[in-house]
């Protein structure tokens, strides 16, 4: 995983309280995932990245073209974000929390990240 990407989603993401876990589902389909709660296994989220992931051409198959996904359940919420080189991003996010409210800065964030080395 590139540098950049690692440090931003360790140091960066961590920061937001609520963030549960984070994790990048890179072109060649492999996941790198980190658990910020011991609720939320980074296997877990890597597992749901994958399935999640896998999901993404259908929308674009039947026309809709989403900036991103984001899944509400009872416990938490899932954000999925897609970027043009391929990454793909999931938040694992606890409602109500700061996290949950910078949601779509965090997400941009992502868009944004400059990976030159």
């Amino acid at each position: 995983m590139n540098e950049k990407l690692k440090q931003w989603l360790l140091d960066g993401c961590a920061l937001a309280p609520g963030l549960l876990g984070g994790g990048v589902r890179l072109p060649d389909g492999n996941c790198v995932s980190h658990s910020f709660d011991e609720n939320c296994p980074a296997e877990r989220l890597d597992e749901t990245l994958r399935c999640l992931g896998d999901s993404l051409p259908s929308f674009s198959t039947h026309g809709f073209m989403p900036r991103w996904l984001t899944w509400t359940f009872e416990k938490g919420q899932i954000r999925l974000a897609e970027r043009a080189d391929g990454l793909v991003l999931g938040l694992a996010i606890r409602p109500g929390s700061p996290a949950a409210e910078n949601l779509d800065l965090i997400t941009e964030e992502f868009f944004n990240l400059d990976l030159a080395d």
